[in-house]
């Protein structure tokens, strides 16, 4: 607000207040007076700036830099917080819609590996966008809004050795390289994410109705006003995959979208919470029966090694089945850290604690199952494992990650112990201890960690965690973490 006209208004309301509050009646004269004041407040008021609200729609990443699609050009604070390194960019007078509050958007470019969305502040509303880096070298950002597309684009001009502030630099007038909105939104691709979801992703805002075929074991989307991309992606069904076929057919201006499971299994949409995307949870009829025994400690559990109450560790060798993870040349997540979870599991019962795995096998399993496994078992520590992944332009990228729930002391702990013995005796890269709200680990009751064991991407680790040796170094080091963590806690 101009100075001038909030000395003007206050001195106004105070003559206002001092007329009609004071000691003196009020005659005809002065009510005329306290008229004009009035008219004079609203006149000022007119003249004052309007606050405007902004509309955040969503997030997005592209050729030329993070793509914003917003109704105006906010004001933006950065702040930059280390350990884990990351940005914070607060979009002020900004709303976020529901379902794009709380929500992860992969990047995985520009030294960024995904950007969480949420509304940090309701009144004033602001918009706060967490950009966790995958290198430790800050770029530099150039914004440039485009009021007709409604899209404000955060380029990189490169790196840089201090962060540069996103609000402070110059707003350029160049159009943003986006397809016109006039065109209908395209399904441009399918694919399984980390989670052991089938993802339909469309390159804008989507709208679809749903049904399910029971006889046929067809779940079927229909996506009105869409076109099928030409440059479609597919997943390759293996030999083992529980989709026996996905079918996309242009029916007039209507994309439909079948997917048909085996015997035995069948699919439920995921909480959507991304509207250009619709993910699908592949699940097992018989799996979800055999996997949760109503008393895990029975030998139906397979508990493994001497149950002499020395301690039970739970092991968690991510992803399985149509869920491969990280991938490069043909080499899926999914297998090497089964390999690297068997000898794990194998060093700690020559230590002497129980094991239990969530899986022995190239098995699909949803997220909750693997936390039931370990809640039911009342496993003194929860280890899952992992390999890491980036896109090609950052294949130099590689080191050792260990991941704890935020505000998890005891998580934080085990953490550091079983980081620790793993850059010792590796001799890999430290990317640090980091906090992380990975589902396995932020819904587990006890100590829980996520180690991600290197970088499929950058050919040298790949090379090593291909490596029987290096995985049985790696499953040593968890071990030794794990033990030293043990006997500390026990005391």
């Amino acid at each position: 607000m101009n100075q001038y006209y909030q000395q003007s208004i206050g001195m106004l309301l105070c003559l206002v207040i001092s007329s009609c509050f004071g000691t003196q009646p009020v005659n005809a004269e002065d009510t005329h007076n306290l008229q004009q004041e009035f008219q004079q407040i609203h006149r000022l008021q007119a003249q004052l700036p309007f606050s405007q609200q902004f509309q955040l729609r969503n997030v997005q990443v592209g050729t030329e830099g993070l793509i914003l699609s917003i109704n105006g050009n906010p004001q933006i604070s950065t702040t930059r917080v280390a350990n884990p390194d990351r940005v914070i960019l607060d979009l002020q007078s900004t709303e976020v819609p529901a379902w794009l509050h709380n929500s992860t958007v992969p990047i995985n470019r520009y030294g960024i590996r995904q950007i969480r969305v949420a509304q940090f502040q309701k009144s004033p509303a602001i918009a706060r966008l967490v950009l966790d880096l995958s290198n430790p070298n800050p770029v530099g950002w150039q914004s440039s809004f485009d009021g007709g597309r409604g899209i404000l684009l955060l380029r990189p001009v490169g790196t840089q050795t201090s962060p540069v502030p996103v609000a402070t630099l110059p707003v350029s007038n160049n159009p943003v390289n986006q397809p016109s909105s006039n065109q209908p939104p395209t399904i441009d691709g399918l694919s399984f994410n980390g989670y052991g979801q089938l993802v339909i992703q469309a390159s804008r805002t989507i709208t679809y109705r749903s049904s399910n075929s029971p006889e046929t074991n067809t779940y079927s989307f229909t996506i009105p006003a869409t076109r099928i991309s030409s440059q479609l992606r597919r997943p390759i069904l293996g030999a083992n995959s529980p989709i026996e076929q996905i079918r996309l057919n242009q029916v007039g201006d209507t994309v439909v979208v079948s997917v048909k499971t085996i015997t035995g299994w069948q699919i439920r949409e995921a909480p959507r919470t991304n509207a250009q995307q619709v993910a699908l949870q592949l699940f097992s009829i018989s799996q979800n029966t055999s996997v949760l025994p109503t008393n895990p400690r029975s030998p139906t559990a397979q508990i493994y090694g001497n149950n002499n109450g020395r301690g039970l560790i739970v092991i968690d060798p991510g992803h399985g089945g149509p869920d491969v993870g990280a991938t490069r040349n043909g080499v899926y997540e999914k297998d090497i850290v089964l390999a690297i979870s068997k000898q794990l599991g194998r060093i700690l019962q020559q230590i002497g604690y129980s094991v239990v795995y969530t899986r022995t096998e190239d098995l699909d399993l949803d997220l909750e199952p693997r936390v039931q496994i370990a809640e039911n078992a009342k496993a003194d520590v929860f280890v899952s494992v992992h390999v890491n992944s980036l896109d090609a332009s950052s294949s130099q990228v590689n080191g050792v990650e260990t991941y704890y729930a935020p505000g998890a002391s005891l998580g934080k702990n085990l953490a550091d112990l079983v980081h620790d013995q793993i850059i010792a005796n590796t001799g890999a890269n430290d990317r640090g201890v980091r906090s992380a709200r990975f589902y396995v680990i932020r819904n587990t009751s006890m100590p829980a960690i996520l180690v991600e064991t290197g970088y499929i991407t950058n050919p040298s680790e790949a090379s090593r965690l291909l490596s029987g040796s290096y995985q049985e170094r790696l499953a040593e080091s968890i071990a030794r973490g794990v033990d030293s963590f043990l006997k500390s806690y026990r005391r």
